[in-house]
């Protein structure tokens, strides 16, 4: 287990790199078990802070199914979250509530139905978050999973039901688990077929 020092030092490295005073994508620190009290969780804070936490995850997660777009993209800028003109959330949408502020959307962006985005996880021994950011005009295929400190770049694709943990440069395409990159020309969305 980490000692007290150890973890205070990664607690005031964590708020530092959500207070964006740092330039890395990723933030990584060794940590005990989750299933004890790391301090990286905002639901290990007192209680009053615990609860608001709760309250706030509870609207944004609640409102992220509901095929509300307006009030998904004004709950996420309210909860700390830069989001672009034009964005489109579908509904039954997850996007990890711990630390919404390190989630940047640009204009354009589609984002398919039951999508993922990861800002954070738990290893066994380790603790991680990232910033995650979809560059202008990205399309988030339905079911997707989008891990921490991954950049979907400028008119990239990220097909249904892919498990994205690396970035996908401008104009690519993200496809299956794990992700391959491929060329957008690859990646061709079928034509509805008329029914007989």
């Amino acid at each position: 287990m980490k000692t007290l020092s150890s973890q205070s030092d990664g607690q005031e490295k964590l708020r530092q790199f959500l207070a964006s005073k740092t330039t890395e994508r990723l933030f990584s620190w060794p940590t005990c078990h989750p299933s004890h009290p790391t301090g990286f969780c905002p639901c290990d804070q007192a209680w009053p802070a615990t609860m608001w936490f709760y309250f706030k995850s509870t609207l944004l997660l609640t409102a992220l199914k509901l095929p509300f777009n307006t009030l998904k993209i004004a709950l996420l800028r309210w909860s700390g979250a830069k989001v672009g003109r034009n964005v489109f959330i579908s509904t039954e949408v997850s996007i990890d509530p711990a630390f919404p502020e390190l989630l940047t959307i640009e204009d354009e962006v589609m984002v398919g139905g039951g999508a993922r985005i990861f800002l954070h996880l738990f290893n066994r021994d380790y603790f991680q978050a990232g910033r995650v950011t979809l560059r202008k005009g990205a399309i988030i295929g339905a079911a997707a999973l989008i891990g921490p400190g991954v950049e979907i770049g400028t008119g990239a694709v990220v097909a249904l039901g892919a498990v994205v943990r690396r970035d996908v440069p401008a104009g690519k395409a993200a496809i299956g688990n794990p992700a391959r990159i491929t060329s957008l020309g690859n990646y061709r969305t079928p034509e509805p077929q008329p029914h007989e």
